[in-house]
C-alpha cells in the first residue's frame, strides 16, 4: 500500500461558548483563545481540528454564542483551506443547534456530528467514519466520530456494542491505516471537575470502562472532562479538556490543547506521537486565602492587601473565590467582604463558608448562595447525610438519582431547543 505523509491533528475540547461564571459572561475569554487557536494552526501546521463536544455551554445558546463559533470556522477555514473540522456534540450541545451549519456547508471542510446518524434502527457505523488526509492531500488516517450518546440513542444496543461496532467497521474500511477513535463521556479513572461537570448516565452507568476502546486505535480523543489527562488503558487515550476554568475548582489546571501526529507506517503501539500545548490563560483565577480558609477579619485585611493591574478592561480583571473560616453565624459577613471589593478590579465568583474543626473544603451550610454553587448530586449526598446520621447515599441510590438527574437535563434540554 502506497505510503502518505501523516496528519497533524489538533484535538480541543469542552470551549462551552457561552458560558457565564457566577452571572460574569465570558466572551473576551474564548475570543482570546479562539484567536490563539486559529494561530496555532498555522503553527502546528494543522490538517486537521477536532473539537469532542460541549461547543457550547447550554442547549439553547446565546446569539454571541453562535457567531464566535461560526466566525471562527470562517476563518479557520480561509487561513487554512486544506484544513479538515470534525466537531461533536457533547451533553451540553443541542444535536440540532451542532448539525444547522452543516446543512449550509454542506459536504466538505467542515464536518458537524451532533447526534448519532441511525439506519434501519440502528447507529449507521459508515456515516461516521472520516477519512484524515496528510499533508498530500492523501488519505493517512480514518476517524470514528462518535459524538455524546444519551440515553435513547443507543436502541437496543450498549454502549459497548455500538463502540465495538464502530471500531470493527472502521479498521475494515482503514485498510490498515491508522484508525482515531472518539467520545464524549466519562471514562473510570478520569478526574472530575465538581463545580462545572454535569454526570452523564448512558446504561445506568456513570464512568465507563477504558475497555470500551479498541486497544487497536491509534488514539481514543475524549471530551467531558476539563482537565487536560491520559487515562490508563491498552490504548492511547486522552481528554484535550477546557481551554481555561470553567469553575474555581479548575483554578489550578494547565489547560492545553493536544497535538498529535499518527504515522500510517506504523501498525503497532505508540503509531500516535503526542504533545501538549500549554494555552494561555486569558483572566487570572485568585483565592483568598491562596489554600485553605481564614477567618473573616484575616480573609478581609488579604483582600485589602491586594494590589491589581486596574488598567485591565472589564472583562478582563481577575475572577476570585473568598473562602471563610466560620465557627457560628456571621451576619455581616458578606457585607464586610464586599465593601473590601467595591473598590477592586475583580469578579467575585463565590464566598464559601467553611466550618472550624470541618473537613477541609466542607461548606457550613446549605443557603441559597451554596446552592448555586454545588452540582445537584453534592446537595441530594448532603440532605441525605443530614436525615440519616452522615451516612452517604448507598450506590445503587446514588446510581438511581443520577439517573434521574440526566433525564431532567435531557428534558430541559428539549425545552431550551424547542424555545
Amino acid at each position: 500500500m502506497p505510503t502518505s505523509a501523516p496528519p497533524t491533528l489538533v484535538h480541543t475540547s469542552d470551549w462551552h461558548l457561552g458560558h457565564e461564571l457566577a452571572d460574569h459572561p465570558r466572551e473576551a475569554e474564548h475570543r482570546l483563545f479562539l484567536a490563539w487557536l486559529l494561530d496555532q494552526l498555522d503553527e502546528q501546521s494543522a490538517d486537521v481540528l477536532l473539537v469532542t463536544g460541549d461547543v457550547y455551554d447550554v442547549a439553547n445558546p446565546p446569539v454571541s454564542a453562535m457567531r464566535q463559533l461560526y466566525g471562527f470556522l470562517h476563518e479557520a477555514c480561509r487561513r487554512r483551506p486544506a484544513l479538515q473540522v470534525v466537531i461533536l456534540g457533547g451533553n451540553h450541545d443541542s444535536a440540532g443547534k451542532i448539525e444547522l451549519p452543516g446543512h449550509l456547508l454542506g459536504e466538505g471542510q467542515v464536518r458537524l456530528v451532533g447526534s448519532l446518524p441511525r439506519r434501519d434502527g440502528q447507529a449507521d457505523a459508515e456515516t461516521l467514519l472520516v477519512p484524515l488526509a496528510g499533508a498530500d492531500g492523501e488519505t493517512a488516517a480514518w476517524l470514528a466520530a462518535v459524538p455524546f450518546c444519551r440515553p435513547g440513542d443507543l436502541g437496543a444496543e450498549t454502549l459497548q456494542q455500538l463502540y465495538t461496532r464502530v471500531a470493527d467497521t472502521a479498521f475494515a474500511r482503514a485498510e490498515g491505516l491508522p484508525v482515531i477513535l472518539s467520545g464524549h463521556l466519562h471514562v473510570s479513572g478520569g478526574a472530575v471537575s465538581e463545580l462545572s461537570e454535569r454526570r452523564i448516565v448512558v446504561g445506568g452507568q456513570e464512568a465507563e470502562a477504558a475497555s470500551l476502546f479498541d486497544p487497536r486505535a491509534a488514539y481514543v480523543a475524549l471530551g467531558h472532562l476539563h482537565r487536560p489527562q491520559q487515562i490508563a488503558a491498552e490504548c492511547l487515550v486522552r481528554y484535550a479538556g477546557s481551554p481555561f476554568p470553567l469553575s474555581a475548582t479548575e483554578r489550578p489546571y494547565r489547560h492545553s490543547i493536544t497535538v498529535l501526529e499518527v504515522s500510517p507506517e506504523k501498525r503497532s503501539e505508540g503509531e500516535a506521537q503526542v504533545r501538549e500545548v500549554l494555552i494561555p490563560r486569558p483572566v487570572p483565577f485568585l483565592a483568598v486565602p491562596e489554600t485553605g480558609a481564614k477567618p473573616l477579619d484575616e480573609v478581609v485585611g488579604l483582600i485589602e492587601a491586594l494590589e491589581l493591574d486596574d488598567s485591565l478592561a472589564p472583562e478582563l480583571t481577575p475572577f476570585l473565590e473568598v473562602n471563610v473560616l466560620v465557627t457560628g453565624p456571621e451576619p455581616h459577613l458578606q457585607a464586610r467582604i464586599h465593601a473590601a471589593l467595591a473598590d477592586k478590579p475583580l469578579r467575585l465568583t463565590r464566598i464559601v463558608r467553611q466550618v472550624a474543626g470541618s473537613a477541609e473544603g466542607a461548606p457550613a451550610s446549605l443557603s441559597a448562595t451554596d446552592l448555586a454553587d454545588l452540582m445537584p448530586e453534592a446537595v441530594f449526598a448532603s440532605l441525605h447525610a443530614q436525615r440519616f446520621g452522615g451516612e452517604p447515599p448507598a450506590e445503587d441510590l446514588a446510581r438511581a438519582f443520577a439517573e434521574l438527574l440526566v433525564e431532567a437535563q435531557h428534558m430541559d434540554n428539549i425545552a431550551e431547543g424547542e424555545a
